[in-house]
């Protein structure tokens, strides 16, 4: 589970740096896919519904954060 965060934190940091809101909204989306695909594939580590909304949460948070440096290293530029 840590490594699934990890991983979608770093992704959200990535969209946030270089897309706007509809990325989020996409990568959400495909989230949702991945974690229905995951399951009904009867892989392990089944994906819970609050698995789910941690990785969500994670992906949100790391957006804004790159959001936040995006728009830091744009106003030093100038």
């Amino acid at each position: 589970m840590l490594m699934s965060v990890v991983a979608v934190s770093a992704a959200g940091v990535l969209m946030g740096l270089r897309f706007k809101a509809p990325a989020l909204i996409a990568a959400t989306a495909l989230l949702v896919i991945g974690s229905f695909a995951w399951n009904g594939l009867g892989l392990p580590g089944y994906v819970t519904v609050t698995r789910f909304l941690v990785l969500a949460f994670a992906l949100a948070s790391a957006y804004i954060v790159g959001l936040s440096l995006a728009a830091r290293w744009r106003r030093n530029e100038r």
